[in-house]
């Protein structure tokens, strides 16, 4: 956001250095706190770039403390969308960030494609959400440690911005941040899954799969018709073995659906043992959704078979379900 307005005033280098210090690394509060400016050149930027592009709504917080949800409000067209906030047991904290108001793929068990599309978000409005909580947790003395793409929207449609704010995220002179921190989860839409391959991404990919089969996944995720798994499980084992980094596999378990236990041995076979990783998400509800939770020992036999397999895994553990922060249910 910075680099047009030093254009257009024609100041020297050092001043974007000073901006970046303070905007994303002391976090500062208002464009007032940024005192290594002279105070002209602060009206300036007070009148020219907005300090955020977005502004909270509502929060809303788990009965562990864990998880915190801001429903956000963005100044253009005051349309909303949220974030969450994860604070593991481990010290890290990720921030799931939005990349759309709503979601225009209409996957049958997430709440944000019940939405439908209302607009992409812009770069800035998502590094501001990362900017949001990064403050909120400098009150606390913690820091972001890692971001994910699994709040509303798919990635990869909105490729532009997601790439203009990972860049910021990973700057050395803004946030940062490690690229093996940064992930991005997509439903798999082969063009720009290409593109993304081809920009050089260093993050982590996360592919929403939840079934191995085809057929099923089209029922569950319309995408899919267009984007067949085979050709998607090639363009993966490519860049997997390009790159030498893991590829990883979410999968929703919803009872009686593609959670038996031939789900679970099609879902090896078609993995392979090298660099997959699993991760086994009880479903979580969603209103208006007729589809139920994977009962507990259905999801520890899929468990055990992927074991069996010698497929690396793990049954994630539900945060913020309470309120509806989980994963699926995002719904502004």
């Amino acid at each position: 956001m910075i680099d047009d307005f030093i254009k257009k005033y024609n100041l020297p280098e050092f001043r974007r250095k000073q901006f970046n210090q303070a905007f994303y690394r002391d976090l500062i509060s208002s464009f007032n706190e940024l005192t290594t400016w002279p105070k002209d050149l602060r009206e300036k930027l007070n009148q020219d770039i907005p300090f955020s592009t977005i502004f909270p709504v509502k929060e809303i917080i788990s009965s562990d403390k864990k998880t915190t949800k801001i429903l956000f409000s963005r100044f253009s067209d005051k349309k909303q969308f949220e974030t969450v906030l994860i604070r593991h047991d481990d010290k890290r904290n990720t921030i799931c960030v939005s990349c759309m108001i709503g979601c225009p793929l209409g996957c049958v068990f997430c709440a944000t494609g019940k939405m439908r599309m209302q607009g992409n978000l812009t770069s800035r409005e998502i590094i501001d959400q990362v900017v949001y909580f990064a403050r909120l947790l400098k009150k606390a003395n913690q820091t972001v440690t890692n971001i994910v793409f699994m709040g509303m929207g798919e990635p990869l449609l909105n490729l532009e911005a997601v790439l203009s704010a990972i860049k910021i995220f990973t700057d050395p002179n803004c946030f940062g941040m490690s690229d093996r921190r940064i992930a991005i989860s997509t439903a798999g839409i082969i063009p720009e899954l290409k593109k993304l391959i081809a920009s050089g991404f260093k993050g982590r990919l996360v592919l929403s799969m939840h079934t191995p089969s085809q057929k099923l996944r089209q029922e569950l995720m319309p995408i899919a018709k267009e984007n067949p798994l085979p050709e998607l499980m090639d363009i993966l084992k490519d860049f997997s073995e390009k790159t030498n980094k893991r590829i990883n596999f979410e999968y929703i378990m919803i009872n009686k659906i593609n959670d038996q236990a031939q789900h679970a041995r099609d879902l090896a076979k078609l993995l392979g043992r090298k660099l997959t990783y699993v991760n086994l998400i009880p479903f979580n509800p969603v209103s208006g959704v007729s589809l139920e939770k994977s009962k507990p020992r259905a999801i520890k036999e899929f468990s055990k078979i992927l074991t069996k397999c010698g497929i690396h895994h793990t049954i994630r553990v539900t945060m913020g379900d309470d309120i509806k922060a989980a994963c699926g249910q995002l719904a502004g």
